[in-house]
């Protein structure tokens, strides 16, 4: 059993990561979203002055999972070498390095390639907040620290949008959309500067935490999460054992359909909107609030439920649900109205952004704190992000600027997706049973 005085003072070592250190993540994401998602404004200029296509850009959007992809594993293994602190800071740079340089694209073979470096630059991101999570944050507490940080990605589209619409206007020199990958390139490379001034590698490296809560966040970390012995630390293939329980790869399921359906509303919803009303990209950008305005408060109610109830598995469940009915009845809405298409693309990104708190919990207390499997988890996940976005675009371009057939693949898997969670998601404690077995082989 776990004293009521190392719980008291994790719950207080833990309500300063969200205080100090959770700032530092959730500014990272919101800036790494905004990186990877800045082209669906551009597109908006950029296909025409470059002559990139539908198709093209589709493929384009998505090209940039194959290098995300291609670097998750090793990533996490470089973060194991060098430190979180290090390493974070170094992608910080690079990523806002390529994010700059797409202000020099100059057809679709450049665009291809940078696109593709910026997966390779930013891969390595999410797994290592998968790791240090993990690391730092007994499994009671993690679905509420997801769908804090999770909250990023709505943030970033309520300001990202009008941002990029008014950055779009600029006409000096060259053409706004250059100016809209530049300016939001050059804040990443600052925030890669304050990660390596301020963000402590381990509860060991926080000095703002007492004795009393770094031993009580341990403790309850030990109690609910204990260090796998089995392996050798140094081994690479340390915790892989995991992925042999048929469990984790229907949760894997579930983020694959996930992630192909973020990342094809993200990239394609501007393009939709412009082309069923008619309006322009600040207007779009303005509109676009409400729906993410509405993911964020619909985030931050499913992680404190689930964290409060201690499930995962129904929360999930029902996130799914609504995605799915969300899918099913957007192409009825466009027919009806703007509003009435908002509010489903509302629904819509109600799930795009209330999973992750509840599934990436569900990962991290099947897998703990092993870097090459969290990072493997992410790299599967993000073939979803370069399947959504490539089937849109070569739907639409198929069928002349037609998505329904795409919103019904998508309404489909997410319906799936429900039943997967009811069937192979557990909750803490069964979850913590299966990663002890894992780690006994």
């Amino acid at each position: 059993m776990i004293r009521n005085e190392d719980l008291a003072n994790a719950e207080r070592a833990v309500a300063g990561f969200r205080n100090r250190v959770l700032p530092l993540l959730f500014a990272g994401y919101l800036l790494n979203f905004l990186d990877r998602t800045n082209i669906s404004y551009a597109q908006l200029q950029m296909g025409v002055d470059l002559g990139i296509s539908l198709a093209a850009y589709g493929f384009g959007a998505g090209l940039f999972f194959i290098g995300y992809a291609s670097v998750c594993v090793p990533a996490n293994l470089a973060l194991q070498r060098f430190g979180v602190r290090r390493w974070l800071a170094f992608m910080f740079l690079a990523w806002g390095l390529v994010s700059c340089l797409m202000a020099a694209l100059h057809g679709e073979k450049s665009f291809y390639v940078l696109r593709f470096l910026l997966g390779v630059t930013e891969g390595g991101f999410i797994p290592a907040v998968n790791f240090y999570i993990a690391s730092w944050i007994p499994p009671r507490y993690r679905s509420r620290i997801n769908s804090i940080f999770i909250m990023a990605l709505p943030l970033a589209m309520i300001f990202g949008g009008p941002l990029a619409g008014m950055l779009l206007k600029i006409e000096f020199g060259m053409p706004g959309w250059r100016w809209l990958f530049l300016i939001e390139g050059l804040p990443t490379m600052l925030l890669g500067l304050l990660i390596l001034r301020y963000l402590p590698g381990t509860p060991r490296e926080a000095r703002w935490l007492s004795d009393e809560q770094r031993q009580g966040l341990l403790a309850v970390m030990e109690h609910e999460a204990p260090a796998r012995a089995a392996a050798p630390a140094a081994s690479w293939t340390h915790g892989f054992a995991v992925f042999r329980q048929p469990m984790l790869w229907g949760i894997l399921l579930i983020l694959l359909a996930a992630y192909a359906a973020t990342f094809a509303l993200a990239y394609f919803l501007p393009t939709i909107l412009k082309q069923l009303y008619g309006i322009t990209p600040l207007e779009i950008g303005t509109l676009l609030m409400i729906p993410n305005v509405v993911a964020l408060v619909f985030s931050y109610v499913i992680g404190r439920s689930s964290e409060r109830t201690g499930d995962i598995r129904w929360h999930l469940a029902v996130v799914c649900l609504v995605g799915a009915g969300g899918f099913l009845m957007l192409h009825g809405a466009a027919t009806v109205s703007l509003a009435a298409f908002l509010a489903v693309v509302s629904v819509i990104t109600g799930y795009t952004i209330a999973y992750y708190g509840p599934l990436n919990a569900a990962v991290q207390n099947y897998i703990g704190a092993s870097a090459g499997p969290l990072a493997l988890v992410t790299t599967i996940g993000s073939l979803g992000g370069f399947f959504g976005p490539t089937l849109t675009g070569a739907v639409m371009q198929a069928s002349g600027g037609e998505w329904e057939l795409a919103a019904q693949v998508f309404a489909l898997a997410t319906l799936a997706s429900a039943g997967l969670a009811i069937l192979c998601v557990r909750n803490r404690g069964a979850a913590r049973g299966a990663q002890v077995a894992a780690s006994s082989t």
